[in-house]
């Protein structure tokens, strides 16, 4: 089925990971050209990302819960319920302690990576997470957290005060992706309208 998210290891550039709506993660290696490993999970999983050292993945599902996978063995790892709703995104701080995932709860969590405990929640009166597969994203220095909603707003909050920094009013629709350049500018963001 659809192939809703995919990522590249950050340390080596051979193994790729993909999910889609058939209840799978796929790990690929690119030098062999196919995939290695196939996991099958009850909950469709919507947004993933390989950990820094590229051992292990972190995924976002459906159910709401973020869990954890040995990329070799498949074998999952930990699990921990990060939203009452859907996950839409998963991403790592350069530094790679800490996740940020967003849910359909317009909620967005910063976990531990290591004892997969939330740091912070980030919220906004009216940051409204518009599907499930918006991305939201940490700014390279790993203090900001961007995340678009559904009025075309994009949010803008300091990773250690959940405080709002800013708040950028350009789109006219449901803003589905934010990015930031790894320089740490700009901040890139795409909406439903193109």
């Amino acid at each position: 089925d659809k192939v809703c998210a995919v990522d590249v290891s950050k340390v080596s550039s051979r193994h790729v990971v993909s999910a889609a709506y058939d209840r799978t993660i796929k790990v690929w290696d690119l030098l062999k050209g196919y995939c290695i490993n196939t996991i099958i999970f009850h909950s469709n999983c919507n947004a993933l990302c390989f950990s820094t050292d590229g051992q292990t993945i972190f995924s976002g599902h459906v159910d709401g819960n973020l869990r954890l996978w040995d990329i070799k063995t498949g074998k999952l790892l930990s699990e921990v319920a990060a939203h009452s709703l859907a996950v839409t995104s998963i991403s790592l701080s350069r530094n790679g302690n800490v996740v940020l995932t967003s849910g359909r709860d317009n909620l967005h969590n910063l976990f531990d990576v290591r004892s997969l405990e939330v740091s912070g929640t980030l919220k906004a009166a009216g940051n409204r997470v518009a599907s499930n597969w918006s991305r939201s994203c940490i700014s390279p220095d790993d203090k900001n957290v961007a995340a678009g909603s559904s009025d075309g707003s994009v949010y803008v909050w300091s990773a250690s005060k959940g405080d709002i920094v800013s708040t950028l009013k350009e789109h006219t629709s449901s803003i589905l992706c934010c990015a930031w350049s790894g320089l740490g500018r700009p901040l890139a963001s795409a909406d439903k309208n193109g």
